[in-house]
């Protein structure tokens, strides 16, 4: 059912039906000051510890702005923040407050002595990457994602790491104002530069990426500026005056990297921040409200840094991909710079020709997977999901909450993930509900984990990835709507994987049992599944039938997921109202250029011979099925239990890397795409379900 028409290009008009409301912008709760009066929440809902509310985007913060976005679309959420802040002084900027009575800029700041990595400066080398792998680049560019933001590490958001703007002016709530806090006398440059290494050296650490590998999780998100790049890119932006703090920036953001790559862990390196600031929010490094990224001159500077990230790390084996900005304004001029800038990214380096591109869609979904649609390169959508309430909103209870996002916006996000071939992540999302929402719940805990596992399971049946925000904040045991560490196990599973084992898997994951017999075990099986003596070159149909029904009978009676969507299993929705990708069968091929229906190919194929035409349909059937088994089989032992995602994509890629090789040249015939695909389909289906059995032996 198509619940808008396409023209409608966003989800408002389906949110203001649904009395429920979708944020177009990032929140970012205020940490309280003198004259903060705090919202009018419930207390029932806050710790046992006296504390206060306070709401998001205050109009005094906001009236700077061309528009005020809570006019329109209401306050996200409440932030709870105790009266004495509970800061962890080993990872915060308080313990980088030296009492040494000395203080210098306008903030006042105590002065800094020079920092020295923990460790020593060994600890933190230039960057250098291990030696490019195609085929294991490839499992974690394709596979299905479980990830987090890393959010408040190299972008800061007052809401999230108060302690790093005890001394900062203007705003307080951006990166920029922490700096400017110190001032720009050489002395407050040095001091500013020593105060954000120390976060940049503590605030995320490589027990982080080992604790995120123990949960399941397989990918990062990591927002990023453009003075993140190093001093030169600093130029003409008001980071200029600092260029000096980012002297080892990109050594901290290269080392990010390959920790997660020591706990097989993909990245995608986010440019939360663009010169001129691409939407007037504290999170794209200033607080003035100026949004002033819309003209050449900062477009192209924007363009040049994206091209230089794409030749500097696109051939790191585990960069997922890059993206272009973060939540940027809507304005028509940007739709013509991604296409500009992706193409110039494209031609950087031979490697960034295929790294996946990422781009957020300006918070509107259908334009933004009508984009995806209209080329056929590696493009990935990445949507945001922030539920918010105005003063009609608030009286909608959780579970009514719930009740829509399991039904009308799963449907509408399945409809527009099709559109967009399914190269969709959903890269923010948060479990923060308003109190009203839950003043008349009976059972507050399980209304909100319902409410929070409600939207998992929508992106996970609708998206090839999902990204909460965020890894870690100040404060993080008192807000688990928004501090994943605090969510997971409470409002969320504790582990997540892409097969619908958690249970099963969460021994697995553990890191202290990750060199286990009994993990190597799992792998060792999954690597030894044999290939099929019976494949697609004999009979397309009754193959591709029979590996299905076996696999759907495999689902039925373990909960594994099947393929690209989840099939309706044994007492549970699992996307049941949604057009199954397997009877999508080969409409994304026109969408990648697939030459299937051109009359010449049609007339070609009319006039082979009939044993040759067999022949090259029966190869390409033979192909298809090879590949999608090995596929499934190589990304689960290969990629610690991955399972692949990004399935249009990658069999589209996977055809025509066959019809560039030479000795498959002389038995495929570019027309012959309908036989591989659907044969790589059942390949990969019957892969999946003897995975999933040899999961369910551990």
């Amino acid at each position: 059912m198509r619940l808008l028409p396409r023209a409608t290009g966003d989800l408002t008009s389906l949110a203001t039906g649904l009395s429920l409301v979708i944020a177009n912008y990032k929140p970012t709760p205020q940490l309280p000051t003198a004259n903060d009066t705090g919202s009018s929440g419930s207390q029932e809902l806050l710790p046992s510890s006296q504390g206060n509310h306070f709401q998001v985007q205050t109009p005094q913060m906001m009236a700077s702005q061309p528009q005020r976005p809570e006019d329109e679309w209401g306050l996200p959420s409440v932030l709870y923040v105790p009266q004495t802040s509970k800061v962890d002084t080993e990872t915060s900027g308080a313990s980088s407050f030296a009492a040494n009575g000395k203080t210098v800029g306008a903030g006042n700041c105590p002065v800094q002595s020079a920092y020295t990595p923990q460790g020593g400066w060994d600890k933190l080398p230039p960057p250098v990457y291990p030696a490019f792998d195609p085929v294991m680049a490839n499992v974690y560019r394709y596979r299905q994602q479980q990830g987090v933001d890393l959010g408040a590490w190299f972008v800061q958001e007052a809401w999230m790491s108060g302690s790093l703007f005890s001394c900062a002016t203007g705003g307080k709530s951006a990166e920029y104002d922490v700096l400017d806090g110190f001032g720009q006398s050489q002395q407050g440059v040095s001091s500013a530069k020593a105060f954000m290494e120390k976060h940049w050296d503590t605030w995320i650490t490589e027990a982080d990426f080992q604790k995120m590998a123990g949960m399941g999780i397989n990918t990062v998100r990591l927002p990023i500026g453009y003075w993140s790049a190093g001093p030169y890119f600093t130029h003409d932006s008001p980071f200029s005056a600092y260029s000096n703090v980012y002297e080892y920036s990109w050594r901290y953001v290269a080392r990010a990297i390959n920790w997660a790559a020591k706990y097989n862990i993909g990245v995608l390196v986010d440019l939360h921040a663009a010169y001129g600031s691409q939407n007037g929010q504290a999170h794209s490094g200033l607080s003035d409200g100026n949004i002033e990224f819309y003209n050449d001159f900062n477009m192209n500077l924007t363009t040049e840094l994206l091209v230089w990230l794409a030749h500097e790390i696109s051939n790191v084996t585990n960069v997922v991909g890059i993206q272009l900005l973060n939540e940027p304004q809507d304005r028509t001029s940007l739709w013509p710079w991604y296409t500009k800038t992706m193409d110039a990214m494209r031609n950087a380096s031979d490697s960034s020709a295929t790294v996946p591109l990422y781009f957020h869609d300006a918070f509107n979904l259908n334009k933004g997977a009508s984009f995806v649609s209209k080329r056929s390169d590696f493009v990935v959508q990445d949507h945001h999901s922030y539920y918010v309430y105005t003063a009609a909103d608030t009286k909608l209870s959780a579970k009514g909450h719930t009740k829509a996002i399991n039904g009308q916006i799963q449907q509408w996000m399945a409809t527009e993930s099709d559109v967009a071939r399914r190269n969709l992540v959903v890269g923010e999302w948060s479990c923060a509900l308003n109190p009203a929402s839950l003043t008349k719940s009976t059972n507050k805990s399980k209304d909100q984990r319902d409410f929070c596992n409600a939207q998992l399971d929508v992106y996970g049946d609708t998206a090839s990835g999902f990204m909460f925000w965020s890894w870690k904040m100040e404060n993080c045991q008192d807000n688990g709507g928004w501090c994943f560490q605090q969510a997971a196990g409470n409002s969320l599973p504790s582990t997540f994987d892409s097969w619908g084992l958690e249970n099963v898997t969460a021994k697995f994951f553990a890191v202290s049992n990750a060199s286990t017999q009994t993990n190597v075990d799992v792998l060792t099986r999954i690597e030894q599944i044999a290939l099929p003596a019976q494949n697609g070159a004999k009979n397309v149909t009754s193959t591709l039938a029979n590996v299905t029904n076996h696999a759907i009978i495999a689902a039925q009676d373990h909960g594994a997921r099947i393929g690209m969507v989840e099939k309706p299993l044994v007492g549970q929705r699992r996307g049941a109202d949604r057009q199954s990708f397997w009877q999508a069968g080969g409409s994304y091929a026109s969408r990648a250029r697939l030459a299937v229906t051109s009359p010449k190919r049609d007339a070609a194929t009319k006039a082979m011979p009939a044993n040759s035409a067999t022949s090259a349909a029966s190869a390409a059937s033979a192909a298809g099925f090879n590949d999608g088994f090995k596929s499934a089989r190589f990304f689960a032992a290969k990629g610690n239990l991955s399972r692949l995602g990004f399935a249009q994509q990658y069999m589209t890629d996977s055809w025509a890397a066959r019809l560039s090789n030479s000795q498959s040249k002389l038995s495929l015939q570019a027309n012959n795409s309908d036989q591989y695909l659907a044969q790589f389909k059942a390949g990969l289906l019957a892969a999946e379900a003897e995975i999933a059995r040899a999961i369910l032996t551990t």
